[in-house]
């Protein structure tokens, strides 16, 4: 249970509402990409989540600016950096997430608040650099 003052008021904050704050705070509308361009035409049909847009990019990436290519690589190394951070939070927090990278991210991202300080910073590194 976390507390918080709000205008004088003192709030307490279990960890799903913190967990709805920081899914409400990662709202993928407010990201852009140079890849953008790239999913607009190739995979505009795909519904996101589970790293399928990410598989749709890899799928074409022959269609794809040098720019996206190079921002899917660091996204590809910034996962696997990730993942090697955070083996324990993974194995008892994500067992039931498919095993792919992003839904690995996505599996740590609503487990944050019962993060390793160490994870979550490696997490929230990756979450700022995709704003």
């Amino acid at each position: 249970m976390v507390t918080m003052h709000v205008y004088g008021k003192r709030l307490a904050l279990t960890a799903t509402v913190i967990a709805i704050i920081l899914a409400a705070l990662q709202s993928p509308a407010l990201t852009t990409t140079p890849c953008d361009e790239t999913i607009a035409k190739y995979c505009k049909d795909v519904v996101p989540g589970g790293g399928r847009i990410m598989k749709c990019l890899d799928d074409h990436r022959d269609d794809q600016s040098i720019a996206c290519k190079d921002w899917v690589e660091d996204q590809q190394k910034s996962l696997q950096e990730l993942i090697a951070v955070c083996p324990e939070e993974i194995a008892t927090l994500c067992k039931s997430a498919p095993p792919n990278k992003v839904s690995i991210y996505y599996c740590l991202l609503d487990n944050y608040v019962a993060l390793k300080i160490d994870c979550r910073s490696k997490l929230r590194e990756i979450r700022d650099r995709l704003k």
